[in-house]
């Protein structure tokens, strides 16, 4: 199977900075729901943060020690 596909097992200190990032991302997306009216800037902005969300976890997975 090729690397870029394999499923990543993370450990302890890992899987805590990824249930961190998620706490931070859900205050976000809280935050914007709460203050912004449904249109498709706000749109856009929910998921905009949802691939920066993405692309964080997956780099916290990548790293190397």
């Amino acid at each position: 199977m090729n690397k870029k596909a394999e499923y990543l097992e993370v450990n302890s200190e890992k899987q805590q900075k990824i249930d961190k990032t998620r706490e931070i991302f859900s205050n976000m997306y809280d935050f914007i729901e709460e203050n912004c009216k449904n249109s498709r800037e706000t749109s856009l902005a929910i998921t905009k943060l949802e691939e920066a969300q993405f692309w964080a976890i997956k780099g916290i997975s990548r790293e190397e020690r």
